[in-house]
């Protein structure tokens, strides 16, 4: 295995693992399945949890794409697997911009939000406004990172590259996430951050 194979998988890896420590506080546990007014009551009352939850979220994102980068150019002798790899760690680039945007938007917004709620303060139509801006940008970051990630995981299973049964799985967990959005119009986004867990995986046990 090369420096820069090396160098991808653990990015790949370290980035979800170090996030999910940072979002794993069990006072936010239910925050996702919440109404809306517990689900400002909860981020209200936990605020420097939330913060962390968000900023790991940012940091297995900026791994991952890292390490996507940096299997995109590690990678060589066939074009077409390059020219794939290359189109995923520039897809999954822009998305992981987006949903960054989105974190640092609700970093500071939704516990303000819960402070108005608190004291009474109308949040119309700001609040309407804000979550329709945000989830444009949560949608677009779904439609585009778990697209790209079954491109990378058929890619590098059929190509070669990595342990086929570990791309093969990546590449279902992401369509599983993809069909969900499309079915329900949401998805949990915990669930785009394992395919780029099992590829660096994959490039540690079956590069080939």
């Amino acid at each position: 295995m090369t420096d820069g194979i090396s160098l991808a998988a653990a990015l790949l890896v370290a980035g979800p693992i170090v996030g999910a420590v940072c979002a794993s506080s069990p006072s936010l546990f239910s925050v996702w399945s919440a109404s809306r007014e517990d689900h400002l009551a909860i981020v209200g009352a936990h605020r420097r949890a939330w913060t962390l939850l968000n900023a790991g979220f940012f940091i297995a994102t900026v791994g991952s794409a890292a390490g996507l980068a940096v299997l995109a150019g590690t990678l060589g002798g066939d074009p077409r697997r390059t020219a794939a790899l290359t189109a995923v760690a520039v897809a999954y680039a822009i998305a992981g911009a987006l949903w960054c945007a989105v974190l640092a938007i609700r970093t500071r917004t939704t516990p303000a939000l819960a402070d108005l709620v608190t004291t009474g303060t109308p949040t119309e139509p700001a609040e309407t406004l804000l979550g329709a801006a945000t989830g444009g940008l949560f949608a677009a970051f779904v439609l585009m990172t778990s697209s790209a990630l079954v491109v990378l995981g058929l890619t590098l299973g059929l190509a070669g590259g990595v342990a086929v049964p570990l791309a093969g799985l990546a590449a279902f967990v992401a369509a599983l996430a993809l069909v969900h959005f499309l079915a329900s119009g949401d998805t949990l986004p915990a669930l785009l951050y394992p395919p780029t867990l099992l590829i660096g995986l994959g490039l540690l046990v079956g590069w080939s």
